[in-house]
């Protein structure tokens, strides 16, 4: 009888802290688009509803605070997060514990058969592991500490290396802060980091908040720009930092597994064009190409009855076979026309290929559509009300295009969103460029057109494929001149044509 009461003795004491007050803790990972980790430099916390702000700076990615009003029964327990999740064979979990003591981490596959345990003294704070998964499935990862016990799903895309949890260390993160919290409020949160030198900041979370939790910051991988720019409704890319470009030399992953003859890469620089080297396209150039047929990404379809491969070195253009089945042909005989997106969308040079200098794995970037190229343009809202302006860069014609975010104070671009502008309305040179590329703005450079493997047309335009098929022979471009931006275009699917790529923001 004495020990049911003490028991009933506690509880009330918990009850009565919670009804009180009740920690919330903010926890903070950075990682890029392909779902590798990134530290981050620092998160701004910002509390909209109270008008106040945080800042945590590393080696802390933990803040915590006092939630008043809050009136739930709740003790502590361990609180768990996996990065990446879902993952590929390895996941990295987070223990969070209030105190430190003995804690079992037990891991059950999908039959909820045991495959894995581990028992151990952890630390109070974070405590990391590494959880090798050994099938494709969903596990459940269980922590038992003297607190009570907690649970965290974890699924598995592709086979690993067996079934282990691995103890990497223990580490103390944690910022306290004064600053009033209640359940219900507004926060907005960004993360920055320091890649390849330039500080890049992650897309804002801006959410009603009313328990702890863990937030992903994501940011951009190799080869993207650090803008964020608004394509759609919930729909945010990054670009590329440069024009795509092939060669046959070398050898690339492909989706699906495997590999192929050649080598994509994006310019190294946002002005680089070939020029008329393209000229001399074929399967056994060894030298860079920019221009390329609509859906040349190399993708065979198993459905496609003539073997045809629509590789970037394609040039037919004479009979109605050719145009159909070497330019992104459809799912199926019967079903020629079709975007490169759903069952076509390996035709996109993009979602199909590993790009060398872009994080090098298929599936990281793609083409945007006609109606998000007219979103980014002409539709979108962004802090300046500036979206692009024509220019002339490092001695080459095109459009700059500016992040959602971008503040008219960075450079003074002048005859903004003014698609009959001249190019010569805002001349740069490669230095004042840095300043635009460290806000994340991109340059499309104009890049004239390849007809067929002979000829090439140089000329004060840019074409630019988007993903839209247009009727059955022809695809819907963008193209950028010194009198217009016209957006609707259309024309022959074996024209060589430039293409920009994007990554999602998530």
């Amino acid at each position: 009888m004495r020990k049911l009461a003490t028991f009933f003795a506690i509880m009330a004491i918990c009850l009565a802290q919670t009804a009180i007050s009740q920690d919330i803790t903010f926890r903070f990972t950075g990682a890029l688009s392909n779902d590798n980790y990134i530290r981050l430099d620092s998160v701004k916390v910002q509390n909209t509803s109270r008008s106040w702000s945080e800042t945590v700076v590393y080696p802390d990615t933990v803040l915590t605070f006092t939630n008043v009003g809050i009136a739930e029964a709740q003790c502590p327990v361990a609180e768990l997060s996996a990065y990446p999740n879902p993952s590929n064979g390895t996941t990295n979990v987070t223990v969070a514990l209030p105190e430190g003591g003995n804690a079992v981490l037990q891991l059950f596959n999908l039959a909820g058969q045991k495959v894995a345990e581990r028992s151990l003294d952890l630390q109070a704070g974070n405590n990391l592991f590494n959880v090798r998964l050994q099938n494709p499935q969903v596990y459940l990862l269980a922590v038992t500490t003297p607190q009570g016990r907690s649970t965290i799903k974890l699924l598995n895309r592709s086979a690993g290396e067996g079934n282990e949890i691995s103890f990497r260390g223990n580490v103390v993160e944690k910022r306290q802060t004064s600053q009033p919290f209640q359940s219900g409020d507004v926060l907005k949160i960004t993360g920055y980091a320091t890649i390849n030198g330039t500080v890049v900041t992650s897309p804002e979370v801006r959410q009603q908040q009313t328990t702890s939790e863990n937030f992903t910051l994501y940011f951009p991988s190799e080869g993207a720009l650090a803008g964020v720019y608004t394509v759609g409704v919930n729909r945010k890319v990054y670009f590329s930092c440069g024009n795509l470009q092939y060669t046959t030399s070398g050898a690339h992953a492909v989706a699906g597994g495997g590999t192929q003859q050649g080598t994509w890469r994006f310019a190294e620089h946002p002005w680089d064009t070939i020029g008329s080297p393209n000229a001399q396209i074929s399967s056994s150039y060894a030298g860079w190409i920019d221009l390329f047929g609509w859906g040349t990404s190399g993708y065979h379809d198993p459905n496609d009855p003539y073997n045809t491969n629509y590789q970037p070195y394609s040039t037919s253009t004479s009979t109605v076979y050719q145009l159909y089945n070497e330019y992104g042909y459809g799912p199926s005989i019967n079903m020629p026309d079709h975007d490169l997106t759903g069952t076509s969308a390996n035709y996109d040079w993009g979602v199909y290929n590993g790009i060398s200098n872009g994080g090098n794995q298929p599936g990281l970037w793609r083409t945007l559509s006609k109606t998000e190229w007219d979103t980014l343009l002409n539709r979108r809202s962004t802090t300046s009300g500036i979206r692009f302006a024509k220019a002339k860069v490092n001695g080459v014609q095109g459009l700059i295009i500016v992040p959602d975010n971008w503040r008219a104070y960075i450079f003074n671009l002048r005859n903004t969103n003014d698609r009959m502008a001249d190019f010569s309305s805002n001349i740069l040179s490669s230095a004042e460029w840095t300043t635009l590329h460290n806000a994340g703005c991109a340059f499309l450079p104009v890049t004239g057109i390849r007809t067929e493997f002979v000829t090439y047309s140089p000329r004060p335009d840019g074409y630019y494929w988007t993903s839209n098929n247009y009727q059955n022979q022809y695809a819907n471009y963008i193209e950028i001149d010194g009198i217009n931006i016209q957006l609707l275009g259309s024309d022959y699917r074996y024209m060589g044509y430039a293409v920009r790529l994007v990554q999602d923001a998530h």
